[in-house]
């Protein structure tokens, strides 16, 4: 089926201009912008690609932002509030110190293994039901849950806690499908750049409180506080449900469903389409196939030192660890978080237009494993020391490595980015956005139990100074690995200039159009794609991002 290029409507267009086109003869029918392309294909008699740029941006929905950016800080709260006390919470339930390893990271990656094995089921039935309902419905189940965690009494009770929370995966995966639909090209990053954000501020904050409101009494509150000497780590659980609830609250006032009833209709009627066009449809594109498997190993990585390094903190210095208190070990990782949210405003932009998106990613990923050659140096260092009592050039190495750790993960935000522009087409938006998420999860489960399993095991080794006790860090190294080869193949061996993936998609969209041709009949709203009564029912007209009218026959 050959394409070829007619001539642009000399209709309006609405908020945006294009580049060639003057106001009174921009193209019409352009599509909403929660369904623009993020690979926009024109191609003109000769051949060659024409790329119309957006002059004037659309403005950034701020207020309906405000309540997906209270769920992502809820997320953030909710997963790393735990990382100050779950080492002594599990203690306190009876394990022994070289098991603790293990039973935390367990209950740390339980929660990443449900929202792995839940996620993909949460776009169909947002699709089906609509986004804004079951948005708030997770919200408000989700505070429950973060709640009840605090009832815990016993090691099992808290991992259940934990996989039930996963199960809610859904909030992550609704949240980041309705800021897509809100935006166009023209202002996605902008948002992202507010949304985006927002998990890293719940979980800079997190540590902090955590660390804070964790064993309140007689600390905090008089030992009349019964119920809080009973269930000792109630407080910061009570902090992430009400939080979670706060969110819901606010999605019921600000949150707009950004569902279009007509997809909604045509969703209803087909829930095939979904289920093909998404996931299957999806997961046959290759470019996306390789920038899902980089975002999983870049995710294990990443929570490998949300995970290791309380643990590594908590545990003695005879063991392997630092053996710092839970108050200073708080402070440490809220310091780290908010570090991170600093260079990525203030640095990654500078160092990212710098040099090449393929070096750059490189780079960033390289500094993972360098920054773990730090954990032995600051552990060598403390050693003679006692409690918080560390030296100064302890901190000083800290510190270096807490920078090399952050500049790591410039990579997540990267690849946020090319999550975006490797997929196929707009209608893979939701499964694009649910398939990341789950295989992030997998990665953050799998990372981190790894780690901690091995720092549980490295324990075991009777002499400090054994090249066993090492062993840990070793692994890490090797974790750490294959995300950089992944980015090479990636953005060297692939497709590493928007061209290139605008041809690939457009190869694509032909090999899956019999697919989804049944679907083209139903005009959407604006109109992103619509079939002309008057011509045969093979023939179809595409509005592409840029305005640019096609004609497939």
């Amino acid at each position: 089926m050959p394409i070829t290029q007619r001539q642009p409507s000399p209709l309006n267009r609405h908020q945006t201009d294009v580049e060639g086109y003057p106001d009174a003869a921009a193209p019409a029918h352009v599509p909403s912008p929660a369904l623009l392309s993020p690979f926009p294909t024109s191609t003109n008699s000769g051949g060659s690609s024409t790329h119309a740029r957006i002059k004037r941006r659309t403005p950034v929905p701020y207020a309906s932002l405000l309540p997906l950016q209270a769920q992502r800080i809820a997320e953030g709260l909710t997963y790393a509030i735990i990382f100050p006390y779950i080492n002594q919470m599990i203690l306190d339930m009876g394990v022994e110190e070289k098991s603790v390893g293990v039973w935390s990271a367990i209950a740390e990656s339980v929660m990443m293994g449900t929202e792995a094995i839940s996620a993909p089921f949460y776009g169909p039935l947002a699709d089906r039901f609509g986004r804004r309902p079951v948005l708030i419905v997770l919200e408000l189940l989700w505070g429950v849950f973060g709640t009840l965690f605090g009832f815990s009494t016993s090691v099992w009770m808290a991992i259940m806690m934990r996989g039930a929370l996963g199960l809610l995966a859904g909030c992550g995966v609704i949240s980041r499908t309705m800021v897509g639909e809100m935006c166009d090209k023209s202002n996605r990053v902008q948002a992202f750049a507010l949304f985006s954000p927002a998990l890293v501020i719940g979980m800079t904050l997190a540590p902090v409180l955590g660390g804070f409101l964790a064993n309140p009494v007689p600390r905090l509150l008089s030992p009349s506080w019964t119920l809080f000497v009973k269930y000792p780590y109630l407080p910061p659980a009570l902090l992430t449900g009400s939080t979670a609830i706060i969110s819901g609250i606010l999605s019921i006032m600000f949150l707009p469903e950004t569902l279009r009833p007509t997809k909604l209709h045509v969703d209803l009627n087909d829930p095939e389409k979904s289920a093909n066009s998404g996931l299957r449809g999806l997961l046959r594109y290759l470019p996306f196939q390789k920038v899902l498997f980089l975002y999983g190993m870049q995710n294990a990585v990443q929570y490998s030192w949300e995970a290791i390094y309380p643990l590594y903190g908590f545990t003695s210095k005879n063991l392997g660890g630092l053996g710092v208190s839970t108050q200073a070990l708080g402070l440490v990782l809220g310091l780290s978080a908010g570090l991170s949210i600093a260079m990525t405003v203030l640095v990654f932009p500078i160092f990212h237009g710098s040099m090449t998106e393929s070096t750059c990613l490189k780079v960033c990923l390289s500094a993972y494993p360098v920054a773990v050659l730090f954990f032995p140096v600051i552990w060598a260092m403390s050693y003679p020391y006692e409690g918080d009592n560390l030296p100064f050039s302890a901190w000083i190495v800290i510190s270096m490595q807490m920078i090399m750790r952050r500049a790591g993960d410039f990579a997540a935000t990267q690849l946020d980015t090319l999550v975006l522009d490797f997929i196929p087409g707009p209608e893979h938006l939701a499964s694009a956005n649910a398939i990341t998420f789950s295989v992030a999860a997998i990665g953050r489960a799998f990372g981190p139990f790894i780690i901690s399993y091995f720092f549980s095991l490295s324990t075991h080794f009777a002499s400090p100074f054994s090249p066993g006790r090492q062993l840990v860090w070793v692994i890490f190294i090797l974790l750490s690995i294959p995300s950089i080869i992944l980015a090479h193949r990636l953005l060297d061996e692939g497709p590493n200039n928007k061209e290139d993936r605008e041809d690939d998609a457009e190869r694509y969209e032909l090999l899956s159009e019999h697919e989804r041709e049944r679907h083209l009949t139903v005009v959407e709203g604006r109109g992103g794609v619509s079939q002309d009564a008057s011509r045969p029912s093979s023939s179809i007209e595409v509005y592409s991002e840029e305005a640019i009218r096609y004609r497939a026959s």
